[in-house]
């Protein structure tokens, strides 16, 4: 066991009187500068800043010291308010990730904190609020879809009513404490005992609108083992406030994991899903003795498109892992996570997306040096490569692991590692 010390990333001070200064670097910028919003400098008086240069000093601060100076002056709370500005701020906060994590045995538990990585790794101690999270007291059913520049998505569904339930969903950003009214609300009718149980959430950069997916597996449960199985697919338009019936997958899942696991992953534009090709039955377990090699492949879905491709994983994998595999997105690239041989984990990177030669071994680590043999999450690669920060999907257990000094943390707080998201703080917000 062992302590690892680093450099946590800190904001800038602010201190108001600070934006009076004679000289700061040049930035450019794409907010036109105003002269109606404030008056003219007097000769006495210091300069003031222009409104490109105090805009590129403001994003440096914390959502919570923004939020602060909104009410300062209307000059403030409309340059803040600004898209653009929101989205130069993004860029900012993408340099410092975070993480949400989850913890509670049920709904009614459910307890929720973000965390910055690189404070976790200097103190991997994690303190969980003792309240219960509720900005969503009336929902009786609900789950952490995914996260996506500050946004997190909420799906909600009600109880059964016959042969229907009562399914929306909501966005809300930390940061700011803003919480979306419903979106996106609809019946979904049970088709032969299925009904759409998985979501995954994103952003289509050049439409600036958020999406939403919602998966229907269909087929082989029904006890008509001659049918293959596919997925429905109906995408949601936060721009339209509509729901959008679309091509479906001619897959199955890996398995019908927990509805708040990573089961697709959000990268530039595009949902991504690990899935079965031929497949006949789905089950909430992986079972490797039921599957051959071929048929294994990533369904990638372009949110602007809203078409899908498949992905072929890496051909360095050359058997039917014992353990199930994952992907996930680290060092803003597609990763494929599986064992080999029970004997170590290994990670491939896809250096160009959908270009199937660029798979590249990333790492191969053995499981005694992890000393957890399991399902392996990655959530967390440092730049330098040389510190990982893993999940252990069956165990609730991550790890923080030193590649240099082959050293483990064993992380065994309350949260449910399995369920943990990618995150970053923003003034983006949704009503």
């Amino acid at each position: 066991m062992w302590y690892r010390h680093s450099t946590q990333y800190s904001y800038p001070t602010f201190n108001p009187s600070s934006l009076h200064l004679r000289h700061f670097p040049h930035a450019k910028m794409d907010l036109r500068p105003s002269q109606s919003r404030r008056p003219p400098s007097s000769p006495s008086s210091p300069p003031i800043l222009p409104d490109e240069i105090m805009a590129e000093v403001l994003s440096f601060l914390p959502v919570k010291s923004l939020m602060q100076m909104k009410s300062v002056s209307k000059f403030f709370n409309s340059l803040i308010s600004d898209p653009t500005f929101i989205k130069m701020h993004l860029r900012r906060s993408e340099q410092n990730p975070q993480l949400t994590l989850v913890s509670g045995k049920s709904v009614a538990d459910f307890r929720f904190v973000t965390l910055p990585i690189n404070s976790f790794l200097d103190n991997p101690l994690i303190t969980v609020p003792e309240k219960p999270f509720h900005p969503l007291l009336d929902t009786v059913h609900y789950w952490l879809v995914g996260s996506c520049n500050g946004l997190l998505c909420f799906a909600h569904y009600s109880s059964f009513t016959g042969s229907y339930r009562d399914c929306w969903l909501n966005f809300y950003n930390p940061a700011t404490s803003t919480l979306s009214r419903k979106l996106g609300y609809f019946k979904d009718y049970c088709k032969h005992r299925y009904f759409f149980s998985r979501y995954a959430f994103g952003y289509d950069s050049l439409t600036d609108n958020y999406k939403v997916a919602a998966l229907r597996v269909i087929g082989g449960e029904n006890g008509d083992n001659e049918t293959q199985l596919r997925t429905e697919v109906r995408v949601f338009s936060l721009k339209d406030n509509v729901w959008g019936d679309i091509q479906g997958f001619p897959v199955g899942p890996l398995r019908l994991t927990l509805p708040s696991e990573n089961h697709g992953v959000y990268l530039n534009g595009s949902l991504n899903w690990l899935a079965l090709q031929n497949c006949y039955s789905a089950d909430r377990f992986y079972h490797s003795s039921d599957i051959i090699l071929d048929q294994f492949v990533i369904i990638s879905l372009d949110l602007g498109a809203e078409r899908h491709v498949e992905l072929m994983p890496p051909q360095g994998l050359e058997e039917v892992p014992l353990i199930e595999p994952t992907i996930s997105v680290l060092l803003e690239s597609l990763c494929f996570c599986h064992d080999f041989k029970q004997t170590c984990l290994v990670i491939w990177q896809m250096k160009e997306f959908g270009v199937g030669e660029s798979w590249t071994q990333l790492y191969r680590i053995k499981y005694q040096n992890l000393q957890h043999i399991g399902c392996w999450l990655p959530l967390h690669i440092s730049q330098d490569m040389n510190t990982l920060v893993l999940a252990n999907k069956r165990d609730l257990l991550a790890i923080i692991y030193d590649w240099t000094n082959n050293r483990v943390e064993i992380v065994t707080n309350k949260p449910r590692w399995a369920f943990c998201k990618d995150y970053v703080e923003s003034l983006v917000s949704i009503r």
